[in-house]
Order: structure tokens, then C-alpha cells, then sequence
């Protein structure tokens, strides 16, 4: 068990007068609240955004939606791009998440032509049934899709949550696996799903504060479920008491194994560091366990598994890639804990016990490696069938076998079963090949020395026999926030804007984890402007190469790389053609007006003191965002029901960017009112969105028609 398992016809004379003459996007109100920050005098100019119950939200959000959907309307080559990217998407059949229980498979399928993904079983002599379809599961509270899902131990069951789409507030089901019948077991507003052993129970966290809010996670508790029905759901540890200590605000779930007699307690936050307790598995079931410390967040342990009385953690304090550490689980020790040193002190990303030894998922550079440790601690490299993201590992303790899920940037995810004892992989062939061929592309991985001396790699994507030049339109993106590792991903969706002459280009950004936690830290909180000033350097160096130039080049960021998004364009706006802001995380010292507000020490808040205020101040895009410049055009893209980055974010960033340039910039607020954060969404709505991205890029670089090359 492994925490680190538990998206020219005359009409363009627009490009010199811009799409807004195609209908009017409504001017939002100002209603200044002053905060006073330790003696800094902070006005917001959109404060009444946050609640989403002012009269005036709703209507406009409408007006500015319909406006955005007139301007990508007019655009005359977007009726063919959507019709090349659903092509694409609509002909792929994709795997999610797979696993392998009891002698069946488990697997996530979106079949071609279909909009959601259903849970799919694949018996022992190779028969499959679709377990749940969640299209049939429209409830009085609208469409439900699979937010995640886990077999139980002995493929008997399968625990399911299940949320209406977009909001993430999970129900948590429990599948037969044979009948496909639920058992009677719901139970809303729960995350942190595992089994315990033999698959009569299993752990959950449970969240108490109402949905939506600030107070939806404070005060979660880790709970037990059996399947019997008998007794109430036992409290699995509660804060401050039974050696256990944590926030309200921090996540506190427990987690079994279902081949050791020992449990865990994992403290987390917005950080990717965790803290660890241990306890007897039967005295954690009881509810009346004795928790005894492991590792506290200065221990810097980002992973840890069980594997029967032997504990295995992955801790990057003493070697910024990490280090694998052996202990006991019954009487853990880190202080005394063997370090299994693997060739070369890559970044390890993840462990997972087997019958057949440990194996450690570790980053080189812009691809995954697999690593199988002996009993001995000699470490073996587990060669990949072919260079990419090992996306996800899966397997038992007890097992010589796992799935081992890979993607790269021209090969959609593939499932393998890797058997340990052979060294011998199978393609599990779990969906028909793709229908189109990806051979006339190729990925490039550059490097450039930016402004303090280091060395920030990035990778262009594009397609073969590309003339790359100063006309070429670009799409930059960088994330560089948790310690996520940006690694080669597959996208059919972003085929047709390659063979339209564009190019993607990711860079690998401080905060991110692509070089351990050095690289992370150096973009995280206080360093923050690193990210946005790597991002910087990196289009500089394309425009210097010619890889497109400011006046065809846009940049992306998603999720928390809206800081980075914001950040550049706040500090270089004359580099960029075009700017796009994809449900980012827009105004962080604003956290306290949403639900996501634990998910805040990346940023370097709460906010407690002055010191704290400035660091989080220092990194927001909306409060920096400066009256009288000409900022590049803008599209702000969010979905209603986000619970990540609350869509108070994207719609004061839009209204307060199109006010400091006097309604004459272009600013788009693209707002689906049945998504969220893009987990969930359909097949047609990420058509739709990634559509409007594509042809706002196409649009910035001076092209019109988005004819393929």
C-alpha cells in the first residue's frame, strides 16, 4: 500500500478591431472592501464575487459567457478545429485508473463515441462487463461521474465515489462485483477511500463543514465502514488525543493494509510533505489505538507504505531527489532507518511493496524510470517498453505482479502487467489501438541558462517537417507549484492544433518536482517569482530562436500556474500575444473565502503575520495587476461548480483586468455552468474547451482560418 496512490474572410478584420464588436460584455461592479493586512491598506475591487449569492453574480456571469461565446463564434475556422478535436477524441478510446484483484481487472473505460468513463471488469478467461455506468445514475442533484474508485483486496467489491459533475463532494458507494448491484451503503462527502484486510471494512475521511464553504474540510474525521451494517462508523483517530496531532484544517486520514497488521495516520496539507503515525490495525478499528509518531513535516516524507511489519518511506530531507527508508513498522525508528540507495540519486516519486521486492518509480530527466530493490537492498532497473511517464503503479504486497500504467507524448496511457519473477511485460491490449496514426510528430527537449546561471529544461511539440519561425504560433505552458513533476503526457486534443503549424511547448518550470525538492522549493512561497521569471526566460529564448516571436506566442497556466500565468504577464507584458488563465488560482489571499483554503502552505500562508500576508501578497496576480498597461489578450477560462480554485478567482481576475485597461483590451471569461475544475467533464465539454484554447492561440499568432498545414 503506497499514500501516492491513495487534462480570411473579411469578417477578421477583428484582429486590428477586436471580437468584442460582436456583442458586449456587461462591466462589472465595483464595490471597493479595504482590508487592513498588518498595517498595509489592501483594496479589492470585487469583493461581493466571493460569496455567489449577490444578485448581480449570476447575471453576469451569463453576460460575460455569452459574450465569450459570440467572439469564438465569429471565429471562422473554429466550427473545423471542434470538429478535428472531437474527431480525435471521439475516435480514441482511453484508459483511467486500472487495478487487479482477486483475479480480475478493474479498469476506467471511455469507449470511442462515448462521453464519460464507466467502470469496467475483465474476468480471469478474458470476458468483460461494464460494473457502472454513471449516465444511468442521474439523481435529483444532476449527472454523476466517477470521481475515483478501489477493489477490495479480494476483487469481491468495489468501494466507488460518485459525485454530480464538477463539484468533486463525492458519495461513497460499494459495488458487488459480481451482480453489480450496490450494496446499502452511501455515504456523501468522502475522500481518502481504502480497504482494510479480507475486504469486510473499509477507512474513509470524512468531511463535516457545509459543501462549498471555507469550513468543508476543517474539522474531518477518519472513519470506518463495515459492510456488515453493524454499529455506527467508528472514529478512527481524533486530533489531540492518542498521540495525534493536527489542524482542523489539515486532512487526517487513516489507511490499512490489507496484508499487514498495522495502520497508518497521515497528517497532509497543501504541501507535498506529509507526517506519519503508526498504530496496531485491530486496536485502529476499535477507535481506541495509541498513535506513535513516525515522521513530523520537518522530516520531509512525501511517501510511505506498508508492507506487512516492515515500514518503507520516501523522505527528501538529507537528498533533495530522496531517499528510499527501510524501518519496522511494529517499532519504527527513522533516526535509525536503512537507506536503500539507488544508481545515480534519482528523484523518486513513488514506492510500492511486492512479493518480488520494492519497486520505486524515479524521474530522469523528461521521462520515468522503474527500479525493483531485493531483499538485499541491490537495486535493478526495470526496463520501460518504451520512454514516457510511468503514470501510475498498482499491485499488492503479497503479489509478484502489478499494472503498470505509461504514457508518452504520442502513445495514449497503455496497461501493462509486469511480473516480477520474469521481468516479462504484457500489454494488457484493455482498449483497441488508436485508429490514427501519431509517427508524423515529434517532441524536442531544449534547455536554456536564465537570468541566475540554472539550467531550465523544455520540450517543444509539434509536427514533423515544421518550419519553426518568428510566424509560428505558439502555446507555452508551465505549472511549477507542489512539487508536480511535468512529464509526457498524451493528447489527442492537441493534434489539429499541431497540424495547423502550432506548438506546444512545455517548460519545466521551478516549483515543480521534475529535479527533486530543491527544484521545488526554489519556486515555492517566498521564491515564487522564480516559476513566472523561468517562464520568462524560457519564451525569451523561443523568440530568440525564432520559435514563434511576442507577436504569435501565448502562455498557459492552469490550476495554481495562474500565479505563474499572472505573474508573467503582471511583469512582462509586452512579450506575450495572448494569455490564457485555465481555472487558475488567481487571488491567494483570498483563500479564506473558499473551500480549498487548507490547501494554502504552497503559497506561504495561512496568513498569521506580516511576514506571511507579504509572501502571499508578493505572489497574487489580481492585486498586481496595474491600472493603464496594455496587457496581452486574455482568456479567463473557469467552470461553476470548481471546488479547486473557486470561480471568485477567474471572474474578479477578468473584471479587474479589463478595468485597469479601460475596456480596451480583450479580456474573454469563458465560464461552463455545469463544470468544475476539469475533472469530471465530458467528453464534448473538454472538446469545447480546448477548442476555444487552441483558436484563441491560432487567433493571438494572426491566423484566421486555422487551416492544417
Amino acid at each position: 500500500m503506497s499514500i501516492a496512490r491513495v487534462v480570411r474572410p473579411c469578417c477578421w478584420l477583428l484582429l486590428l478591431v477586436p471580437f468584442a464588436a460582436a456583442s458586449q460584455a456587461p462591466v462589472a461592479r465595483v464595490q471597493p472592501v479595504t482590508d487592513d493586512y498588518y498595517g498595509t491598506q489592501v483594496v479589492d475591487p470585487y469583493r461581493w464575487m466571493e460569496s455567489g449569492r449577490d444578485p448581480d453574480w449570476l447575471p453576469w456571469l451569463e453576460g460575460q459567457a455569452k459574450h465569450t461565446q459570440a467572439v469564438f463564434a465569429s471565429m471562422p475556422g473554429r466550427p473545423a478545429l471542434l470538429a478535428d478535436v472531437a474527431a480525435k477524441s471521439g475516435e480514441q478510446s482511453s484508459i483511467g485508473h486500472a487495478e487487479q484483484a482477486g483475479g480480475r481487472i478493474f479498469l476506467e473505460v471511455r469507449a470511442a463515441g462515448e462521453q464519460d468513463f464507466k467502470l469496467v471488469v475483465r474476468e480471469a478467461d478474458g470476458r468483460e462487463r461494464v460494473l457502472l455506468d454513471p449516465t444511468t445514475l442521474k439523481g435529483e442533484d444532476g449527472e454523476q461521474v466517477i470521481d475515483r474508485w478501489a477493489a477490495s483486496p479480494t476483487g469481491r467489491q468495489v468501494l466507488v465515489a460518485l459525485s454530480r459533475r464538477g463539484t468533486e463532494h463525492s458519495t461513497l458507494r460499494v459495488l458487488d462485483a459480481v451482480t453489480g448491484a450496490f450494496l446499502p451503503v452511501a455515504i456523501p462527502h468522502a475522500w481518502f477511500m481504502g480497504w482494510t484486510q479480507g475486504g469486510d471494512a473499509f477507512s474513509y475521511l470524512k468531511f463535516v463543514g457545509e459543501p462549498g464553504a471555507p469550513s468543508y474540510f476543517v474539522g474531518n474525521e477518519p472513519r470506518l465502514h463495515r459492510l456488515d451494517g453493524q454499529g455506527a462508523d467508528t472514529i478512527l483517530a481524533r486530533r489531540g488525543q492518542g498521540g495525534i496531532d493536527a489542524k482542523p484544517e489539515q486532512f487526517l486520514a487513516v489507511l490499512f493494509d490489507p496484508d499487514s497488521r498495522n495502520a497508518l495516520a497521515i497528517v497532509r496539507d497543501g504541501r507535498s510533505e506529509i507526517a506519519v503515525y503508526r498504530a496496531d490495525a485491530a486496536a485502529a478499528m476499535s477507535g481506541n489505538a495509541t498513535w506513535t509518531p513516525v515522521a513530523g513535516f520537518d522530516d520531509i516524507v512525501v511517501d510511505a507504505s506498508l508492507d506487512g511489519d516492515q515500514l518503507y518511506l520516501v523522505s527528501k530531507r538529507r537528498a533533495s531527489g530522496g531517499q528510499v527508508l527501510h524501518t519496522s513498522a511494529v517499532a519504527p525508528e527513522l533516526a535509525r532507518a536503512q537507506a536503500i540507495a539507488l544508481p545515480g540519486a534519482p528523484v523518486i516519486e513513488s514506492i510500492l511493496p511486492t512479493q518480488a521486492g520494492l519497486l520505486v518509480r524515479t524521474i530522469d530527466g523528461a521521462a520515468s524510470r522503474l527500479w525493483r530493490v531485493d531483499a538485499q537492498g541491490r537495486a535493478v532497473e526495470a526496463a520501460l517498453p518504451f520512454d514516457g511517464q510511468v503514470s501510475a503503479l498498482q499491485g499488492w504486497a503479497r503479489s509478484p505482479e502489478v499494472l503498470v500504467s505509461i504514457t508518452g507524448w504520442f502513445t495514449p496511457t497503455t496497461v501493462y502487467r509486469l511480473d516480477l519473477r520474469s521481468g516479462q511485460w504484457q500489454d494488457l491490449a484493455l482498449v483497441p489501438p488508436l485508429p490514427f496514426d501519431t509517427r508524423g510528430y515529434e517532441a524536442q527537449r531544449r534547455q536554456v541558462a536564465v537570468r541566475d546561471g540554472t539550467e531550465v529544461p523544455y520540450t517543444l511539440v509539434m509536427k514533423q517537417g515544421v518550419t519553426l519561425s518568428a510566424d509560428t504560433p505558439v502555446l507555452l505552458e508551465a505549472y511549477g507549484s507542489y512539487g508536480y513533476a511535468a512529464l509526457p503526457r498524451f493528447s489527442a486534443r492537441l493534434l489539429p492544433f499541431l497540424d495547423r503549424g502550432g506548438v506546444y511547448v512545455l517548460a519545466n518550470v521551478r516549483g515543480g518536482g521534475e529535479f527533486g525538492r530543491d527544484w521545488h522549493y526554489a519556486g515555492k512561497a517566498a521564491t515564487k517569482a522564480t516559476t513566472w521569471r523561468d517562464a520568462i526566460d524560457v519564451a525569451e529564448q523561443l523568440v530568440h530562436d525564432r520559435v514563434g516571436s511576442s507577436k504569435t506566442l501565448t502562455l498557459i497556466g492552469t490550476s495554481a500556474g495562474g500565479v505563474m500565468l499572472g505573474g508573467a504577464i503582471n511583469e512582462r507584458p509586452d512579450l506575450f500575444a495572448g494569455a490564457i488563465a485555465n481555472v487558475g488560482f488567481m487571488n491567494p489571499i483570498r483563500y479564506v473565502s473558499e473551500q480549498n483554503y487548507a490547501d494554502i502552505e504552497e503559497w506561504g500562508g495561512p496568513i498569521t503575520d506580516a511576514q506571511s500576508f507579504r509572501t502571499m501578497f508578493n505572489l497574487d496576480p489580481y492585486q498586481h495587476i496595474r491600472d493603464g498597461v496594455k496587457y496581452p489578450p486574455t482568456l479567463v477560462v473557469s467552470g461553476l461548480n470548481d471546488p479547486r480554485a473557486a470561480t471568485f478567482h477567474s471572474a474578479k481576475y477578468a473584471a479587474r483586468l479589463a478595468a485597469a485597461q479601460g475596456g480596451a483590451g480583450t479580456v474573454l471569461l469563458r465560464i461552463d455552468f455545469g463544470a468544475g475544475h476539469g475533472m469530471g467533464s465530458s467528453r464534448s465539454q473538454l472538446d469545447e474547451v480546448w477548442t476555444d484554447i487552441y483558436a484563441f492561440s491560432l487567433w493571438q499568432a494572426g491566423q484566421a482560418a486555422f487551416q492544417p498545414k
